[in-house]
């Protein structure tokens, strides 16, 4: 841990705050989005009225620049808000996760590029896919780009897309990984979308064929995920992007389990098997709840105090973070998702046969935690190698060049 933490020489009360009351903001819109839920699930994209609910309430520029009607905020209360908004609908607390998410990001591109993107819609939910599954090439004035992309959650509202790509021919010295910020003009979105869950989310296949890129629309990933940057001009934009995308979307999976969780106890304390026994009063049920429901607050503790470093490491603003501080924070958001699922599929399996149908709120989020569960960056497996080496080696394995994103 940052040795200025560590010593508790900052807390989180002295992080950059700002006038945007996100949490009023987060309340004020929760019965709006949980009207669209099943509307988002039906299109298989997040409705019209949930996309304008978000862009509305000033949470879709949580983290975007101030120099263009942003907040900069801390990624702890763009967590928060994901938490809380996963209580009510999935699919518009992981659409507003990924864009803000991405946000996090753009804030690093060059200033001509932010103004692209920003000015005139500070509010704009920016789809895209970071994996770098993409080919870029030099060509006179920048670059080509064709790839097809996977997992664009939230494509159908988005005007831009950031997009993960490989250089064709790097230079000897150069960077292999870059990221480019493409027009919507330039991409085709292909409906591939048909999954177990996290369907309202409309996470189709991005396909871009020979766009051109200039050069203030592409950036090498491994100094720009560090907060090395030089266009990063807030500490939001100095901060790791390997440790904050995993930690906003474990708060989504959060509340997800918190919503199956109470969903399940208020549905089991009137429940009677057919013979008229209140299932409320069944030992192994009883065993069921107090497990799930511990390992839900733990999660949450773990969450809460992950908020709490994203905070003091804002008011240090020394980048880059630690290889201590960045791969505990990408391992504390994959226990987080790790005990959202065992919880919920605890309680799954005692739903009975009522929890199978469709609009139950514990089966929604058995599908839904289980689809965000395979996600690459929290991916269980992985995260536990790496963390593994880690205390065990002290290294993370990083290649400045390919920049994995891992």
């Amino acid at each position: 841990m940052n040795s200025a933490i560590a010593a508790g020489k900052v807390h989180s009360e002295d992080a950059v705050v700002s006038d945007f009351d996100y949490k009023s903001a987060v309340r004020s819109i929760l019965p709006r989005l949980a009207a669209t839920t099943h509307e988002s699930d039906r299109l298989r994209r997040l409705s019209d009225d949930a996309a304008n609910a978000l862009r509305e309430s000033g949470l879709a520029r949580m983290i975007t620049p101030k120099q263009f009607g942003g907040y900069e905020l801390s990624p702890s209360a763009h967590i928060w808000a994901c938490a809380e908004i996963g209580n009510v609908c999935s699919a518009a607390s992981w659409v507003l996760m990924v864009c803000v998410a991405h946000d996090y990001i753009i804030g690093r591109f060059p200033e001509q590029c932010q103004r692209e993107v920003y000015e005139g819609d500070a509010d704009n939910l920016v789809a895209g896919s970071l994996a770098p599954q993409g080919v870029i090439e030099r060509v006179e004035g920048g670059w080509r780009l064709t790839g097809r992309w996977q997992f664009g959650s939230g494509c159908d509202h988005s005007p831009w897309f950031i997009l993960g790509t490989k250089a064709a021919n790097p230079e000897p010295d150069g960077h292999i990984i870059h990221h480019v910020m493409v027009p919507r003009a330039d991409v085709v979105l292909d409906d591939t979308w048909h999954t177990l869950g996290m369907r309202g989310t409309g996470s189709k296949d991005l396909v871009v064929t020979n766009a051109f890129l200039p050069e203030h629309r592409v950036v090498p990933t491994f100094p720009t995920f560090l907060g090395l940057s030089p266009h990063g001009k807030a500490p939001t934009y100095r901060l790791s992007v390997y440790s904050g995308l995993p930690a906003m979307l474990s708060g989504s999976v959060l509340g997800m389990a918190e919503a199956g969780l109470k969903a399940f106890v208020e549905a089991t304390a009137t429940r009677k098997t057919p013979y008229g026994v209140v299932k409320a009063m069944n030992p192994i049920m009883q065993k069921r709840v107090a497990e799930s429901t511990a390992e839900i607050a733990a999660a949450r503790r773990l969450l809460d105090d992950m908020c709490d470093r994203f905070d003091i490491l804002m008011a240090i603003d020394q980048a880059p973070m630690s290889a201590r501080d960045r791969i505990q924070m990408r391992w504390d958001s994959a226990y987080v998702v790790e005990l959202s699922r065992r919880a919920i599929e605890r309680l799954f399996a005692a739903a009975g046969a009522h929890g199978l149908y469709e609009g139950n709120a514990v089966y929604r989020a058995f599908r839904d935690i289980n689809t965000a569960c395979h996600h690459a960056v929290i991916d269980f497996d992985t995260v536990s190698n790496l963390m593994g080496q880690f205390h065990l080696t002290g290294d993370l394995g990083e290649n400045p060049r390919a920049a994995p994103f891992a």
